[in-house]
């Protein structure tokens, strides 16, 4: 039993060496994970090794392989590739300036501007779209601001390490909750109720980060208070729509309550006179700005669209939601039993992002030409990013249909017994780890949770929403989400593997984040 479970985890365990250990960079480390993963399923496979382990022939794991391709490329790469495009654009049209000269006009410390963005702006994303855009559009919009990337990376990440769990309209709990049977509210409350800790603490640990980072020890001096709100402002109305209204709008209210609140204050605050989290624009600045040929209302017009169109198409509303989603293509890739069928969306978030991209470029005075540019540009440097997607996934695809990826889970629960609701959460963290995805982390293992439940005479919805609720904690350390922070960030000269570095600096908040949950699970399974 522990053999195969250690077999089953060696595409996972490779993945923490190249990262961790040998420093390679993501898309080198990523192909050499879904390579073993190959191979150990053709081996399992011929040697008929077990049940669980069923194995593929290799035709079976190269289709699977293509599967994890599709997907990955749409819509997951082609999101990422809208949304930076959309922000290359805003800088080449000089948008980012004015966008940096309304936020500093704002408030003028940088703390207060990281939470804005980082924690409000992002989580906001997540709950509109998801797939990457948390990550993705405010940690580049901080590095055009003048923050420091490694930083903007790190912090964006810890933003979005609880919103995922009801991210893009709810459908990661929404999905869970139907393939286990139950209904979306009786998960979304329980597995809020394990994010609480995690999500107060977000705004404070990015404010400490930004305080190693900067070098100073007064990151918290005039700002408890603040980060305090910015926390709790969240929290309760997420809590509130998780318990008696559903998981679709958890994130859409709680992070825009939270937005909205943290913008008021800020305006009321006094400027910071700490030099450490002062950020103006010098007189020099200012002046370039009267030779942009555009206001502020058309600096902001990509976003605003952006919104516009991704609020108008979700299940928000519903008529026009179910007629973007009837236009897709639905067919099956994978050559072996249990096929999934892939449905691509044809109108889906990835086009209503390119599309505001576009008319916002219009409206900010680019050229056809200037956009053909950009995107160019765009796709040179994001081709790492996307390779190290396409890998990731692929490899999920290979451990799923091998049997790999519900040996992990089910020999987990074997071998832990009774003491298993304790670890529900950690199921949840490998399925984001491995697929990127809370979505799949609840499609691969919320059906599981439930009858490990039954042989467990445990609750099968604290065991789903603790599968949940770790989900959304394994985007701190996924590889995809990594690779769409560096594709945001750019490289960090000097470093070997810029991807390694941020992993590096995000697993302790995993570490941190996963032993909370696992211990509120632990309780609420077990004693209460």
């Amino acid at each position: 039993m522990f053999l195969e479970f250690i077999l089953a985890l060696l595409p996972i365990i490779w993945l923490f060496i190249a990262f961790l250990v040998l420093k390679l960079p993501g898309h080198i480390g990523c192909a050499s994970a879904l390579v073993i993963s190959i191979i150990e399923s053709i081996i399992f496979k011929s040697i008929n090794f077990g049940d669980t382990l069923k194995g593929l022939t290799v035709s079976e794991s190269l289709t699977a392989s293509v599967e994890g391709l599709i997907g990955a490329i749409w819509p997951i790469g082609f999101i990422i590739i809208a949304a930076m495009f959309t922000y290359n654009l805003c800088v080449e049209t000089k948008a980012m300036e004015l966008i940096k000269n309304m936020l500093t006009s704002v408030t003028n410390d940088k703390r207060v501007l990281v939470l804005i963005l980082a924690w409000g702006f992002g989580g906001f994303m997540e709950g509109v779209a998801g797939f990457g855009t948390a990550v993705a559009i405010p940690a580049a919009m901080m590095v055009a601001l003048g923050f420091n990337p490694l930083f903007s990376a790190v912090a964006c990440l810890i933003a979005n390490a609880t919103p995922p769990t009801f991210g893009s309209i709810g459908i990661p709990t929404t999905t869970a909750a139907g393939l286990a049977g139950m209904d979306a509210l009786q998960i979304s409350g329980p597995a809020m109720n394990m994010l609480v800790i995690p999500s107060l603490l977000s705004p404070f640990l990015i404010i400490a980060l930004m305080g190693s980072t900067e070098k100073s020890k007064n990151a918290f001096k005039d700002m408890v208070g603040f980060t305090l709100i910015a926390g709790v402002s969240y929290v309760v109305p997420a809590l509130l729509v998780a318990h008696f209204v559903g998981a679709e709008t958890v994130d859409l209210i709680g992070n825009t309550f939270s937005l909205i609140v943290m913008v008021l204050l800020a305006a009321k605050r006094k400027p910071t006179e700490d030099p450490d989290f002062i950020m103006t624009m010098s007189a020099d600045e200012k002046e370039h700005l009267k030779s942009i040929p555009f206001g502020n209302l058309a600096a902001w017009s990509p976003y605003v669209i952006m919104l516009i169109l991704l609020i108008g198409t979700s299940k928000l509303v519903a008529p026009i939601n179910a007629w973007v989603n009837s236009y897709k293509l639905v067919f099956s890739v994978y050559s072996g039993e249990g096929a999934a069928e892939l449905s691509l969306v044809i109108l889906n978030s990835a086009v209503m992002l390119l599309l505001a991209g576009i008319i916002g470029g219009f409206i900010q005075k680019a050229s056809v030409g200037t956009m053909c540019k950009v995107m160019g540009q765009t796709l040179k440097g994001m081709w790492k990013a996307i390779a190290t997607i396409i890998f990731i996934i692929a490899m999920a695809k290979v451990m799923g249909y091998s049997g790999m990826t519900s040996a992990i889970a089910v020999l987990l629960a074997e071998l832990t017994g009774s003491f298993y609701p304790a670890l529900a959460p950690l199921v949840g963290i490998l399925g984001t780890f491995v697929t990127g995805s809370t979505t799949s982390a609840g499609v691969l293992f919320a059906q599981m949770q439930v009858q490990v439940a039954g042989l467990l005479g445990a609750d099968p919805v604290q065991l789903v929403a603790a599968n949940m609720a770790g989900g959304a904690i394994g985007k701190l350390i996924s590889p995809q989400s990594i690779a769409i922070a560096v594709a945001a960030i750019g490289t960090i000269e000097g470093v070997k593997s810029t991807d390694s570095l941020i992993m590096s600096k995000s697993v302790k908040y995993c570490v941190l984040y996963g032993a909370i949950v696992c211990a509120f699970s632990y309780v609420a399974a077990v004693m209460l």
